[in-house]
């Protein structure tokens, strides 16, 4: 008698295979049976008209604060995820000396929107190296499994001191003492090592992350490290060189993944279809990369309780109402002498990148590294872009049309587009959310995203689970991709079911090299979820003030999970967590 048994499931097994109905064994935390006669269970689960799944594998999140004081990861929790990569980006907490803790503090809130105040009374610091850092999170139990990779920023301060903070590069010594960190971190079971050449990521000062301008020398010396500890994933975000990173893959036997943008037509960034070109290229020649996409297109959520609106640099509404309580912010707002001085207050562009800059850019994603705030050119593309945000609504609608933007809002009511940001943001109790779309949206609809989608070398990721906190809310990118994608659009073609899990699943843990899950199969992991298509779906996101010292941050349930198991114990039933905590950190890639 297995210890449990799912019945008449629609099984969709994350090979990409098409679904079949059937039954599947669990003993311990394995699959031990799978198909048409699968013995009883000692507890037998009626999946019926429900799908059945492997357990999504976030490879996109910012846990690795998070993971200090919260066994849930809430909320990637109720969406079904039963493993998580963290330290993406090239930001993360180790390796890291008593007197660089706050500095990385700073520099996650400023790169990732994660409140410094909230980080600093969760974290513990129990760690320096990066394998103390995985010895201290390896002894927690959570609700899911975590993985982590190395992170260039940490390691560049740790080695260099103040100049890793400083468009310099390492001396010899450097590049050896960078080369042994990196091995001894994917000898103690880091999956990867991530980068940033973002140039809009940058510190609260407005001054690009460590690694931005890292050169050749010390990524390939960082890539011999990684291959001398046992290989993994070589994570990039912003824009390279295609032919050196291809090349790096293949000399070093490594595995590459990046994020994937929409591109910029006659721009220097490559488009999605160019690039995703020269990745069937590469693998052509034997190089393993994959590109990460997201279902909708970059965006934030503008509203005025979170951290993204219209007013974040206005003077007057510093003057007038920052200070007050949110409910008292809001009612001060809709008078009509403070609504008049905040339209026609002028901003703070004290620190404005184009002051320092030659020739300002005609992009907000086509910036050189020249030190400054980005938040002058952030501003004036939303507000320059009326017909580009949108009432998100409740329940969200992430592929609007014209009617529900704000410039047709304006044109309904006769105003200008400067007072309907103003009144929809101000209207009611004050929730109104805007969303913004900064990329993957230029046609107005998401069929950008469906093409990519569609490709057999990209993975589905980047929900930025544990990041942008105040600003955005796609932590629930693996539920949302499902249902949306999966049977709700009907502005265009949808996306088969079989390839969106696949995407999540069989794919993602082919990428990372975690062969004991992914897949519903004998002898896999017990990692799976039981869902109810009729129930799929979510709420608009709200803020909560939940985070250590009561920080703010968008939440946003799930419900339709029946059923989520990690490790064969049931972590969530009817969309409520069980108190089961059977997640560890996984070291390493493993086999099946």
């Amino acid at each position: 008698m297995h210890d449990i048994t799912i019945r008449n499931g629609r099984i969709i097994d994350g090979t990409g295979a098409a679904e079949y109905r059937g039954d599947i064994g669990i003993d311990g935390d394995r699959i031990t049976a799978i198909g048409r006669f699968v013995g009883p269970g000692k507890r037998e689960i009626d999946a019926a008209g429900k799908l059945v799944t492997p357990g999504w594998i976030d490879i996109h999140t910012h846990m690795d604060a998070q993971v200090s004081w919260d066994p849930n990861l809430d909320p990637s929790c109720y969406n079904g995820v039963t493993t998580v990569i963290m330290g993406n980006c090239g930001v993360g907490f180790a390796p890291v000396r008593p007197a660089e803790r706050e500095w990385l503090l700073d520099l996650l809130d400023a790169v990732e929107d994660i409140p410094s105040t909230a980080m600093s009374a969760g974290i513990t610091w129990e760690w320096e190296t990066f394998p103390e850092y995985m010895d201290a999170i390896d002894g927690k139990p959570r609700v899911m499994d975590i993985a982590t990779q190395i992170p260039h920023s940490p390691l560049r301060t740790y080695v260099m001191g103040e100049r890793g903070a400083d468009d310099v590069q390492p001396n010899e010594e450097e590049l050896v003492h960078m080369k042994r960190l990196v091995r001894e971190g994917i000898d103690a079971g880091a999956v990867g090592f991530s980068s940033n050449r973002l140039m809009a990521h940058r510190t609260k000062a407005g001054v690009p992350t460590p690694g931005t301008f890292a050169q050749y020398p010390e990524l390939e010396a960082i890539a011999q490290g990684m291959g001398e500890g046992g290989g993994g994933v070589f994570q990039v975000v912003g824009e390279f060189e295609r032919e050196w990173i291809h090349r790096l893959a293949k000399d070093s036997n490594l595995t590459v993944t990046y994020l994937s943008g929409e591109g910029i037509d006659d721009g220097p960034i490559p488009t999605w279809r160019e690039g995703l070109q020269m990745v069937e290229e590469a693998q052509a020649d034997g190089v393993r990369i994959f590109p990460q996409i997201r279902g909708r297109g970059t965006s934030a959520l503008l509203t005025m309780e979170g951290s993204a609106h219209p007013y974040t640099l206005n003077l007057a509404y510093r003057e007038l109402v920052e200070s007050l309580p949110f409910s008292e912010r809001i009612t001060k707002m809709r008078e009509p002498e403070v609504k008049a001085a905040i339209l026609a207050s002028e901003w703070d562009l004290t620190n404005d990148v184009r002051q320092f800059q030659d020739e300002p850019p005609e992009h907000i994603f086509l910036i050189d590294g020249t030190p400054g705030s980005l938040g002058g050119i952030f501003l004036e593309n939303v507000l320059g872009n009326p017909d580009q945000c949108w009432v998100l609504g409740d329940p969200p609608n992430y592929e609007p049309e014209h009617e529900a933007s704000v410039a047709a809002y304006a044109e309904r009511n006769g105003i200008s587009t400067d007072e309907a940001f103003y009144d929809l943001l101000t209207e009611g109790d004050g929730s109104t959310i805007l969303l913004h779309y900064l990329e993957g949206y230029r046609e107005g609809n998401l069929d950008y995203q469906r093409e990519t989608m569609m490709h057999p070398l990209t993975r589905n990721g980047l929900s930025d689970a544990g990041a942008h906190v105040g600003a955005l809310s796609d932590v629930e990118m693996p539920s949302w991709n499902l249902r949306y994608w999966g049977w709700q659009r009907e502005r265009g073609e949808r996306v088969p079911i079989e390839m969106i899990v696949y995407k999540q699943t069989g794919a993602n843990a082919d990428l990372y090299g975690l062969g004991d899950r992914g897949v519903l199969a004998v002898g896999k992991r017990a990692d799976l979820n039981v869902i109810d298509p009729e129930r799929l779906g979510s709420r608009a996101p709200k803020i909560v003030y939940d985070l250590p010292e009561k920080a703010k941050r968008f939440h946003q349930r799930q419900t339709g999970y029946e059923i989520t198991m990690c490790a064969g114990e049931v972590t969530l039933e009817d969309d409520e967590l069980t108190g089961a905590l059977p997640g560890r950190l996984v070291r390493g890639a493993r086999d099946a």
